[in-house]
């Protein structure tokens, strides 16, 4: 079985690659493959740890209650529902409510929007609002005055009442990012990659000629002796 592949440049020249020498090289740089393999997730988790700053998380999820005289949802108002939902996740994403949530706060809008994840959750009459910043206490307030400036909005201007809290936000207790396991798996990866790359071009550039085999195989002629090495110290 034939294990190689040729490959032609631009220049009409064929650069020969033995699949079985890129193994036999790796093989034999198999310690240092694994030594930057583990260098460099070790990197990756020492600046996880000490330097990327970790981020706080806190939700607050609404419902949009059924607003019937009779208690019992038909089908036409859970559609009507379900279209009402998904113009409040966008209506707590604009600028209005954003903003007057900010200036209450104190903070700059752009920080608070950035921070501000707001999603219907599938098949569901509920919102999910979520702030995430790397101040636990500030993940809080965020998401409860933006909370409290979206229900007196639609209170007071849409004469909507039938949105309530059914989870409070708390002061997340740990970080939910950045996550060492993964950002370990990507170091440990990339190192893999990187060294095994490195090994490649390495053997790829390397002209040189190392044995009689890649002698005959150069010059076209059939080898007749070899002189051996003699190291005179």
């Amino acid at each position: 079985m034939d294990n190689t592949f040729v490959i032609e440049n631009n220049s009409e020249e064929e650069v020969t690659i033995d699949l079985m020498e890129i193994l036999k090289q790796l093989k034999t740089h198999i310690r240092s493959i694994i030594l930057t393999t583990l260098l460099i997730a070790l990197l990756a988790g020492v600046i996880t740890v000490f330097v990327i700053p970790k981020k706080y998380e806190s939700t607050v999820r609404l419902y949009l209650k059924p607003d019937s005289t009779t208690g019992v949802s038909d089908y036409s108002q859970v559609n009507a529902n379900n279209l009402l939902v998904n113009n409040y996740v966008e209506m707590i994403k604009g600028n209005n409510i954003t903003e007057k949530a900010a200036t209450a706060l104190k903070i700059d809008q752009d920080d608070l929007s950035s921070s501000l994840v707001v999603t219907n959750e599938t098949n569901t009459q509920v919102i999910s609002i979520t702030s995430k910043t790397t101040d636990p206490a500030l993940s809080k307030r965020i998401v409860d005055q933006v909370t409290k400036t979206f229900r007196d909005e639609v209170r007071e201007n849409l004469n909507v009442t039938n949105i309530t809290i059914i989870d409070n936000s708390k002061i997340a207790t740990s970080s939910v990012s950045p996550s060492l396991p993964k950002n370990l798996a990507i170091g440990a990866l990339a190192g893999a990659l990187l060294s095994i790359a490195y090994v490649i071009i390495r053997m790829l550039m390397d002209t040189r000629i190392h044995n009689k085999d890649e002698a005959e195989q150069y010059l076209g002629i059939p080898n007749l002796g070899a002189v051996p090495f003699i190291d005179n110290k």
